[in-house]
């Protein structure tokens, strides 16, 4: 796919892997806009890069999609890249006998839900032009989840199956459908959290190459080796990121 004089939406793109994504798609002359929940980081993302235009808005919330929604097909009529990227983790523990319904709703929401509607929002759009993109963000731990974050690792595995039916349901149209899945990446979701952590910025090479050569299960960097000692070696492969 050409990855330049596209126009492009960032979801979750004031920092970490969608900033970097943003900074990526217009160094290559994209016209890029992204959202997210945080309007001080998006006025700091536009200030650093006036080439990047922002829009606040929360993904989980119904109304604010509708108001993105008018706003691309208003300003950017000829948006025919979306980049669901937007996503948190909650890290907790089903058997501590606490109530985790509001954390159990809002992971669900973020991280599943909000771009599944935002897709089916979109699509009307992006239909109707001649090359279109549809880019998830997964996880490996889409495939082999860790003990910790329930929730994030089952929304991920749900998004890997929703990005692969998607991409047989649009196979004849001009809409393409890309998944992007690293390992772990260095941002602020993760501080703290293991090691041997890849920059935003490379992730973002790495994707767009794997974009621009139409390659529609993109691995980033271990998560290569990841799938393959999982299809040899499932129990080595879930020793390694259970606890990690």
């Amino acid at each position: 796919m050409k990855l330049s004089g596209n126009t492009v939406l960032v979801t979750g793109g004031g920092s970490g892997i969608g900033l970097a994504l943003a900074k990526a798609f217009a160094m290559r002359g994209n016209v890029v806009v992204v959202c997210g929940r945080n309007s001080k980081k998006l006025e700091a993302v536009h200030k650093e890069n006036p080439a990047i235009a922002t829009f606040p808005c929360d993904i989980a919330s119904d109304q604010h999609q509708q108001r993105l929604v008018e706003h691309i097909a208003q300003k950017y009529p000829n948006l025919n890249i979306l980049i669901n990227n937007a996503g948190i983790q909650r890290n907790y523990d089903f058997s501590d006998a606490k109530n985790h319904i509001d954390l159990i709703e809002e992971e669900v929401n973020i991280n599943f839900l909000a771009h599944l509607k935002l897709t089916d929002r979109f699509l009307p759009i992006l239909m109707r032009r001649p090359s279109a993109a549809i880019v998830n963000m997964t996880s490996a731990l889409a495939l082999v989840p860790k003990q910790s974050a329930p929730i994030y690792c089952a929304m991920k595995a749900a998004m890997h199956n929703f990005t692969k039916v998607l991409r047989y349901q649009l196979e004849d149209t001009p809409v393409k459908v890309f998944e992007i899945i690293p390992a772990l990446v260095d941002t602020e979701m993760t501080k703290d959290r293991g090691k041997g952590k890849i920059t935003p910025e490379a992730l973002a090479t790495e994707a767009l190459q794997g974009i621009e050569s139409n390659k529609y299960e993109i691995r980033i960097e271990k998560t290569k080796m990841l799938f393959v000692l999982n299809r040899f070696l499932p129990s080595v492969a879930e020793k390694i990121i259970r606890n990690g």
